[in-house]
């Protein structure tokens, strides 16, 4: 069955939620309708004693270039919260997550990675965590998990510099599972999606509580400490420089 809107095509097949991102004139960029799709998908996912996983793609190739510009402006404008409880849904989802990236994956792009479980990356993905640059901090409890998973000096340099890192640089630091030449990498994602359909879902869903209890002790508190300044940065002189830069293709000047 296949619903949701013409951004977010949504498909359940047997045991498995499909979740594609679908909006190729912005390079999948992600809008609060978008959002909102997800999160609802999700959501009923997870009360689906059917499913038990579900596949989290980009349509055309390319997974997400992040936040929709112009969604985002009427986000800060109007208080909507869609992107910040689309990640608290899942970082909650009980039910393993399987990740098929391509070509780009920006700003929350990358972060909402860090909650999936399985992460099969194409061969020339892109990943950034621009939000300094943005005259922002990061979100989805990055600056807790982000240490852990690649060491202090590491995150520093991916967080404080905001750099693009490739998806061989993404592997050896043990933030995705696998890199694949990028004509394979839906059919890797598949077969995981495929295993896991397969496995005992209660034993499933407690080994995945297990595996993220320790990393999911503070990390709630963290996301909304981040929230906190991420609205206050978007508020701030730094945002509103950064994102006349961005609009007017230039260095922004702090």
């Amino acid at each position: 069955m296949t619903t949701g809107n013409a951004e977010v095509i949504t498909e359940k097949s047997g045991a498995v939620l499909r979740l594609t991102m679908s909006a190729p004139q912005t390079k999948n960029a992600l809008t609060n309708e978008m959002y909102r799709t997800m999160i609802a998908a999700l959501e009923d996912a997870a009360q689906d004693s059917a499913i038990r996983v579900v596949l989290l793609r980009g349509a055309g190739g390319i997974f997400t270039s992040g936040n929709d510009v112009n969604s985002f402006a009427k986000a800060i404008k109007t208080g909507d919260l869609a992107a910040a409880n689309f990640l608290k849904a899942i970082i909650a989802f009980p039910k393993p997550i399987v990740a098929q990236v391509e070509a780009l994956a920006i700003g929350i792009g990358t972060t909402m990675l860090l909650h999936c479980d399985l992460i099969y990356a194409a061969e020339g993905t892109r990943f950034q965590m621009p939000f300094v640059n943005l005259g922002l901090v990061p979100e989805a409890g990055a600056s807790y998990l982000v240490p852990q998973m690649v060491g202090q000096a590491k995150a520093a340099e991916l967080i404080l510099l905001g750099r693009m890192f490739d998806a061989g640089e993404a592997q050896e630091m043990g933030f995705i599972n696998t890199v694949v030449p990028a004509g394979d990498v839906a059919q890797a994602a598949e077969a995981a999606v495929e295993a896991l359909s397969k496995r005992a879902p209660v034993a499933m869903a407690k080994s995945k509580a297990l595996l993220r209890a320790s990393l999911t002790g503070t990390l709630m508190d963290r996301v909304d400490e981040e929230l906190v300044e991420f609205s206050a940065g978007v508020r701030s002189p730094e945002f509103a420089e950064a994102y006349t830069a961005f609009a007017e293709k230039r260095e922004p000047k702090f």
